[in-house]
C-alpha cells in the first residue's frame, strides 16, 4: 500500500509538531498557532482555559497543551 506525497507530508509534520511540544509560546504566536486574535487568548489565559506562566509583564505558554 502506497501512500500519497501529501499524507506522508502531512504525517511528518504532525510527527515534527509532537516531538516540538517542549517549547513555549509567546501570546502572538499562542494566537496565530490557534487562529484567534490576542484579546481572546489573553481572556482565555485570566479564566484559566490556557495554562501559563507570567514571566515579567509577558506570559510563557507550554505548547505542549495543545498536543493531543
Amino acid at each position: 500500500m502506497s501512500l500519497s506525497p501529501e499524507i506522508v507530508s502531512e504525517i511528518q509534520n504532525l510527527i515534527k509538531e509532537y516531538t516540538d511540544t517542549s517549547t513555549f509560546l509567546s501570546v502572538k504566536e499562542c494566537s496565530e498557532y490557534l487562529r484567534q486574535c490576542k484579546k481572546t487568548t489573553y481572556t482565555q489565559i485570566l479564566k484559566g482555559k490556557i495554562q501559563a506562566n507570567r514571566v515579567g509583564n509577558k506570559y510563557l505558554i507550554p505548547k505542549k497543551q495543545f498536543i493531543s
